[in-house]
């Protein structure tokens, strides 16, 4: 039925029915290669106990473009809501305003029971129905609906974020640690001991582990970035106490990354400030 009305009030000229606009996307799969840095540097100290870490995880990861949009991942800003909201008060008043009485849609209805898939038949009723008092009446508000009507695409703005995704990683995870104990022992000082353990070296890591994803936003300059990167590997360690061992060490110790690094500057690239934890602090920088 609504194809129908709009064979006749295309007859007459009438907008009707006018939807959203959606952006064109950018052509999607491109590869990118995007190298990334991730450096942790902590230092803790108890009565018992210190540490002094340093590890660094060199990671390259391929990024897949997807398309496009208008809203970033974080959803809609303040003035895109604003918008929306307006769009969808004008599509109600344009509904009121416009749309046939019920008379004029059970007219249609009984018009297509009667033509079935005759096309002539229909495109003949259309243009008898366009004459009825109604549609002349609908018509004579063409030029107010036509500017009515361009209130119906709420103004998002331009496609400026495009979300890339990771494919493939690889990498690799660099310690440079110390943990220092002083047992005090039991009564007396029994059993009493201290011990310097180091953990130096570099080790591949799992691929599967990592996880990237980012978002440019061509308008800004900037990109976002997500990681998931619960790597580690086993080191080689020399202990003062008990001679040589091994350690799996990850990258992250009591300082955590944040959900979303961003926005930075640049465009797949860029890199934070030192990020603050309570013993020490992560450092990230980008670049294709």
């Amino acid at each position: 039925m609504r194809h129908f009305l709009a064979t006749t009030l295309a007859a007459i000229s009438l907008p009707f029915g006018a939807g959203l606009a959606h952006a064109d996307p950018v052509p999607e799969g491109t590869v990118k290669a995007l190298n990334f840095t991730i450096t942790v540097k902590e230092q803790t100290k108890s009565q018992w106990a210190s540490t002094a870490i340093a590890r660094v995880l060199k990671a390259q990861c391929q990024m897949v473009a997807g398309p496009a949009v208008q809203v970033s991942w974080s959803g809609m800003t303040a003035e895109q809501e604003a918008s929306t909201a307006q769009a969808q008060a004008n599509a109600q008043a344009f509904q009121q305003n416009y749309a046939p009485s019920d008379q004029m849609m059970a007219n249609m209805q009984a018009i297509m029971d009667q033509c079935g898939d005759d096309e002539a038949c229909m495109t003949a009723a259309a243009m008898k129905l366009s004459q009825t008092p109604e549609i002349q009446a609908m018509a004579a508000k063409q030029q107010q609906a036509k500017a009515d009507a361009a209130g119906l695409t709420p103004n998002l703005g331009p496609a400026r974020y495009q979300m890339w995704t990771s494919q493939s990683c690889s990498g690799s995870l660099a310690v440079n640690d110390s943990y220092f104990t002083s047992d005090p022992g039991g009564e007396g000082g029994y059993g009493a001991y201290q011990d310097t353990t180091t953990a130096q070296g570099e080790q591949p890591i799992d691929p599967q582990l990592l996880h990237l994803s980012a978002q440019t936003d061509s308008v800004g300059g900037t990109t976002s970035y997500r990681i998931a990167a619960p790597v580690s590997a086993t080191f080689a360690t020399v202990s003062s106490k008990d001679g040589p061992g091994s350690r799996k060490i990850g990258l992250l110790a009591s300082t955590a990354l944040p959900q979303e690094l961003g926005p930075l500057k640049g465009i797949l690239g860029g890199k934070t400030g030192p990020i603050q934890g309570d013993s020490g602090s992560i450092s990230v920088s980008f670049s294709e």
